[in-house]
Parts: structure tokens; C-alpha cells; sequence
């Protein structure tokens, strides 16, 4: 029984990566911006990213497609970032995506670190089909005891500038 259900959850893992056109993977992000310039043929698709952080972190991204006319055009752009858990997934964050929205970076806030992906999909209405890029920067969350140095210094600094003000 085990057996088949192992499976049948390999099988599902399987026809779920085979549904991805294009399937990039960044490695570890790090805090180096990603760049990710993408061409997709007419019709729907599902492109995956991949990559891990290591360690606490934020990350904040934005997409545009670059729409040319009747020739490249993607409509109901749609990007899913998720934790990779193997089995169960978790969808961290998801926003929507046009030829206007390339100014706009969307945020996600004390990701732990491990494997995630960002899942992009959307319809290429063009002749040519549609071509998007996706901006991925992140960002280490500080730790608590930076919190606390830094208000030890300014502490310091106010009490000595007290000082010198008194003298």
C-alpha cells in the first residue's frame, strides 16, 4: 500500500514539472538581482524559477511583459512565489502582472531559508506569442543583536554629545 502511494505522489510530481514550458533555476539567489528574460510561445503557459535563500530573508520582485502591439502580448500575467516542501507547498505571496507593471516591486517579508520558486503564468495572445521579464532581488533580515548594537551606539553618541554640550 505504501508502495503505491509513493507512487502515485512521484507520478503527481512528475505531470506537475511536465506542465512548465520553462523551467529556470537560479541556484542560491543570495542579495544579487536576478534577472529573468523570458519568450513564450502563443497560448497559455507556465514557466517555474527556482532557486534557495540561505538564510532569513525579504524578498521583492516585479514583472512586466513587454508588449509590442499584435506581435508579443501576454494578458492575465499572474506570478506565484511558493516554498518548496516537497509534497506541500506553500504559496508565500502572488501578484498580477501586464505591460505596465514594471515599476511596481512586490515584497515578502522573514522568508526562512530553504528552496522556493516562482511559478509564472499567463496567456501569450501575440502571433509571435509573448515575452516578460521577471526582477528578483532579496535582501538579509537582520538579526536582533544588530538591533541592539545599534542602539547601544546611538546611546553612546547621545550620551557623549550630552557631555560635550555640558562642557
Amino acid at each position: 500500500m505504501k508502495l503505491k502511494l509513493l507512487a502515485a505522489a512521484a507520478i503527481s510530481a512528475l505531470a506537475f514539472s511536465a506542465q512548465a514550458d520553462v523551467v529556470v533555476d537560479w541556484g542560491n539567489h543570495g542579495s544579487d538581482v536576478q534577472i529573468a528574460p523570458i519568450g513564450v510561445d502563443p497560448g497559455s503557459f507556465t514557466d517555474l524559477i527556482n532557486f534557495s535563500i540561505p538564510g532569513l530573508s525579504n524578498i521583492a520582485s516585479t514583472t512586466v511583459a513587454n508588449n509590442l502591439l499584435s506581435v508579443l502580448n501576454i494578458e492575465n500575467g499572474m506570478v506565484k512565489l511558493f516554498m518548496d516542501n516537497g509534497e506541500n507547498d506553500q504559496l508565500i505571496g502572488q501578484y498580477n502582472f501586464d505591460g505596465t507593471t514594471g515599476n511596481t516591486w512586490h515584497q515578502m517579508f522573514n522568508l526562512q531559508a530553504g528552496n522556493y520558486y516562482y511559478q509564472i503564468t499567463g496567456n501569450a495572445t501575440g502571433s509571435q506569442g509573448g515575452f516578460y521579464s521577471l526582477t528578483s532581488t532579496v535582501a538579509a533580515v537582520p538579526e536582533p543583536e544588530t538591533y541592539a548594537m545599534l542602539l547601544a551606539g546611538l546611546g553612546i553618541v547621545a550620551s557623549l554629545y550630552r557631555r560635550r554640550k555640558a562642557d
